[in-house]
This record gives C-alpha cells, sequence and structure tokens, in this order.
C-alpha cells in the first residue's frame, strides 16, 4: 500500500513494542516469537499500516461488530483492514468498505481440523501485520499462535473461565457495545447513535437478484411479502420456536392481510421451512438454502415484516430497516435485542422466566458449565397469539405509513430514498420497497 506521510515514519505497534523494552521481533526461522501487548497508553500513538481484525464469531456477532469497524476504518482510513473469520461468516462481510481481505483461520476442506488451523496459522505468520484487534477469544489465541502482535481485544471478566461474568454493567451490556468498547482504546471521537448502528452493505446486483427470485416464484412489488426464519443454529438449536406455531403465525398472515410469507434461511434451515409451508396451504415460499445472506438480505429488504427467532436474519432485517418480531427463548433481550435505524418497529417476545435467560454474550458463563435444558419452556410459554398479535400491529403500522406516504408523493412531498447508490454498494439502513 502507498505511504501517503510525505516522508513522516509512520508508529506501529512494533515500534512502540520496541520503544518500551517489549522486545523487538526475532527473525528466526520456522519459529513463532510472542508480541507483547501494546499498553493501552500507547494505542492512541498507533499508526498500523496492517491491521489484523479477529471475528471468529457467529454471523449476527460479526453484524454487530460493524460499527466497531467503521470506527476503526475513520480511525485508520489509510491502514489496510483484514479480517480474521469461519468460512461461515465470511458472506455477511462481502461488499464492507470497512474490510480490505478476509483470510479464513481453518482453510481448506480435505484434511483434519488441526491441519488446517496449522496451515491457517502459517499463512497468518506470512501477513505482516502490525496490529491485532481481536473480537472474540478464539481470534486471540489463533493470532497469539501465529505472533501476530496485540493491540486491542474483547475485554472478558477477571477469571470468567472459572467463574463467569458478575458484573451487572457487562452482563447488561449489549453486544453492538462490547465490540465498541475493543476498539474505543484506539479512537480519538466518540461514535455518535447513528454510527452505532449494524451496517448490511448491498449492491445493485443483490437486489437485482432479489427481484429475480420474486419474479421466479410468480411475487411481485404489488404483493405484500413477509419474511419469515424459523431456523438458527446457535445453541445448538434450542433457539427455535416450534415449526407449528410459525405455521399457525404464517396462515393468520396470509388468510388476514393477504401476505405471501418468504421462508428464508440457510441448506441447514430447509426441513424446517418446508415444515411450515406443509402446514400452510397456501401463500408460503421456500427459499432457505437457494440465497446468498446479502440476496437473502436484499429480500428481506423488499419485506414489510420479519418474523423470526433470535438468530442472523433478524438482526439483518433490523439493520435493512424491515419492521421485525423476534422470538427470544434462551436468549438475553438486552445483549441481543435487535438494533436498526430510525424510528423502525421492533417487537421482541420473551417468556422472561425465572431461569433464564441462559443464553448470553461471551464471559458471563464458564466454558466449561453445560446448559443440560432441553425442555424448551421458555419457547414453549410464547404463544402464537402472542406473535399473531405483534405482527398485525406491526403491519397495520406499516400499511399507514405506505397511505402517508403515498399521499405525500401525491401532493409534491419527497418520499424516502430508493434504488441502489450510483456506482455500487451503499449500506442497506432503511431503503423502502
Amino acid at each position: 500500500m502507498r505511504d501517503l506521510s510525505h516522508g513522516r515514519r509512520r508508529t506501529s505497534a512494533r515500534d512502540l513494542a520496541s520503544a518500551r523494552g517489549l522486545g523487538a521481533r526475532a527473525r528466526r526461522p520456522r519459529r513463532v516469537v510472542r508480541k507483547r501487548v501494546v499498553p493501552d497508553t500507547a494505542l492512541q500513538m498507533v499508526d498500523p499500516r496492517h491491521i489484523l481484525v479477529g471475528l471468529l464469531c457467529p454471523i449476527g456477532d460479526t453484524l454487530f461488530a460493524t460499527p466497531a469497524l467503521a470506527a476503526l476504518r475513520r480511525r485508520f482510513p489509510r491502514a489496510r483492514i483484514t479480517a480474521l473469520v469461519y468460512r461461515s461468516n465470511a458472506g455477511i462481510l462481502a461488499g464492507n468498505p470497512n474490510v480490505d481481505a478476509c483470510v479464513l483461520a481453518a482453510p481448506g476442506d480435505d484434511v483434519a481440523p488441526l491441519v488446517r488451523l496449522a496451515r491457517g496459522v502459517g499463512m497468518l505468520q506470512h501477513g505482516d501485520y502490525d496490529l491485532m484487534v481481536s473480537f472474540s477469544p478464539a481470534a486471540s489465541f489463533v493470532g497469539w499462535l501465529a505472533g501476530v502482535p496485540r493491540g486491542a481485544r474483547l475485554i472478558m471478566p477477571r477469571h470468567w473461565w472459572l467463574l463467569g461474568g458478575r458484573n451487572p454493567d457487562y452482563r447488561r451490556r449489549h453486544a453492538v457495545d462490547h465490540y465498541l468498547d475493543v476498539v474505543r482504546p484506539l479512537l480519538t471521537e466518540e461514535v455518535s447513535d447513528e454510527e452505532r448502528l449494524p451496517r448490511v452493505y448491498l449492491a445493485r446486483q443483490d437486489r437485482a437478484a432479489a427481484r429475480r427470485i420474486l419474479r421466479a416464484n410468480g411475487l411481485s412489488p404489488a404483493n405484500l411479502l413477509v419474511a419469515m426464519h424459523v431456523g438458527g443454529e446457535g445453541f445448538g438449536g434450542r433457539k427455535r420456536w416450534s415449526t407449528e406455531r410459525f405455521a399457525a403465525v404464517g396462515r393468520h398472515l396470509v388468510e388476514t392481510f393477504g401476505a405471501r410469507v418468504l421462508l428464508l434461511g440457510g441448506p441447514a434451515d430447509l426441513p424446517l421451512a418446508a415444515e411450515v409451508a406443509a402446514e400452510m396451504p397456501r401463500g408460503a415460499v421456500v427459499l432457505a438454502g437457494q440465497t446468498s445472506l446479502l440476496e437473502t438480505a436484499a429480500l428481506v429488504e423488499r419485506s414489510v415484516l420479519f418474523v423470526g427467532n433470535d438468530s442472523c436474519p433478524l438482526h439483518i432485517a433490523a439493520a435493512v430497516g424491515t419492521p421485525t418480531v423476534g422470538i427470544y427463548g434462551p436468549s438475553s433481550v438486552e445483549q441481543f435485542h435487535p438494533i436498526g435505524p430510525g424510528t423502525n418497529p421492533h417487537r421482541v417476545l420473551s417468556a422472561d422466566l425465572p431461569c433464564g435467560p441462559c443464553f448470553q454474550f461471551v464471559g458471563n458463563t464458564p466454558p466449561w458449565v453445560p446448559n443440560a435444558c432441553h425442555s424448551y419452556a421458555c419457547l414453549k410459554a410464547i404463544r402464537a397469539e402472542q406473535v399473531i398479535e405483534a405482527a398485525a400491529a406491526l403491519l397495520a403500522d406499516t400499511t399507514r405509513a405506505d397511505t402517508t406516504r403515498a399521499d405525500g408523493a401525491d401532493s409534491g412531498t419527497k418520499g424516502p430514498a430508493t434504488g441502489d447508490a450510483a456506482g455500487g454498494r451503499r449500506p442497506a439502513a432503511g431503503a423502502r420497497r
């Protein structure tokens, strides 16, 4: 990357470590030399050329980390930012202007996991990174194995791996704010409310693909589209509401509002989506397993409502500005509630049982403590009638808003911006269908 400093030598994490007696990088072949952590007081002086961002996280958490990525880019506009990812969450970063490249932690499928990990560590050792910003303990470990200079990382409660988190502030903090706290020691300006919003960056081709998919299934912009995600692999599948109740909600929306229900998700969600469609005589369109993450986001953006479990598609819907009904069983609502732009409404349904929540942000529960609850009591306590009521209220609000916008357009009032930005991608935050 071209140096724009015009002769000024840039200060890197390695320079600061050396200046403080932390040791320079040894040039020993075939040996990983451990780097010391850059002191927090020195982070404001760091001016790295190449940053490794550790994002070994679930897809939804990767989306929650996008405000932190944007803040990192604003702070270091000339630096190259490479994200360390899994194959599963790389897609949500596609087109994100705050990430220059992605590298897999364990590339390849033809060998054992440990061999793939060793291969990934070897690639990182040749990356010439000045600084690592880690958003997960797993990423910190991989970066340590590769000898990447550490600068900022997810701060966990003391002895969390043994006792779990007991700090009330840590337990109440939303995942977005946990990830912003990682980069905050590097920043020179505070993050605004607008900058705190998770972002999905959709390109013209993503929206065009969504239109083609809808046309192929006999749908048009005149249809009232409701997106629904009935799956989710997180927490061993124990965040999934029953398919029978999803089907009851879908039938009501079809019969009462004339909606068409798009059953979205990945390949693993296809059997559950098929179960729901089988219990809906009409109005269901199974698209699970047929779209990329960004195509899914574009379909959700064109929908007037999203209904689903606490999983990545729910948070994609909030990010693109679609009203949501979130079904929260074991998940912490405080730590994982939807965050979206403007005044787009979101309804969260939770049983609030004395035993919950038992699915929380990393650091709250020791990793060695098993969760043996398979009763699904928290999900069973959420009735189909509650979800129907929340969905109907949001649809009624959306209908009124659409009528108001139409009246405004007739009277010459400028409505919300639509379409794609010239030149490619833009953040999908509140774009209307």
